[in-house]
């Protein structure tokens, strides 16, 4: 092997191991889980859930979930129905996006088994409005390919901050309901993979 082609080989090799040290993430839809509680007449409490996840952590230290909205599941069709075309609003928008900037290379140096527990701000794009959420977050390396990350504590948000107001008092309306709680508690278990 001359000179030029083992400088080249070495070359290619360090691009390579370069190229693995800052491997995307991807979100594991079907392993993950995203759940919210709406609570109704002072004293019903519901879950429902959302189950089109997808998103990434990239080389650019971006965690991003993203949210298919037309999959809310109330568990009553009629009011998956009015959730997609009333409050979301999914004909003009479809998705929300939750990103997270996060430490890649210390991801990849995580002790597998080892809980990592802290406070990000969590930048959330809904229904055309974008505002920041402080989040706790928990993280494990589960295996070498495999990160979890799931709320150290539910998250509570306000349908107002994101101009589903109007919506949520049309459902109040159509339901016949003395009060809907503007704030749902939110959680989620997020999978990412190699």
């Amino acid at each position: 092997m001359t000179r030029t082609m083992m400088k080249l080989s070495v070359a290619v090799a360090l691009l390579s191991g370069a190229a693995m040290a800052q491997a995307d993430w991807t979100l594991d839809g079907g392993a993950s889980s995203f759940h919210y509680v709406t609570s109704k007449n002072a004293a019903v409490s519901e879950v429902n859930s959302i189950t089109g996840l997808s998103g990434a952590i990239g080389a650019d230290d971006k965690a991003t979930l993203q949210l298919d909205l037309s999959t809310v599941n109330t568990a009553v069709e009629i009011r998956d129905e009015r959730m997609r075309d009333i409050v979301f609003q999914v004909a003009d928008f479809p998705s929300a996006t939750i990103s997270v900037t996060v430490d890649g290379e210390g991801l990849e140096q995580m002790q597998t088994g080892m809980p990592v527990s802290g406070s990000y701000t969590a930048s959330v794009d809904l229904h055309g409005m974008t505002q920041e959420l402080e989040a706790e977050l928990e993280i494990v390396k589960l295996d070498a390919n495999t990160l979890q990350v799931n709320l150290a504590r539910p998250l509570i948000v306000n349908a107002a901050s994101f101009g589903l107001q109007d919506g949520v008092e049309e459902l109040r309306n159509l339901a016949a309901l003395t009060t809907i709680n503007p704030n749902v508690v939110v959680d989620f278990s997020l999978l990412y993979r190699k």
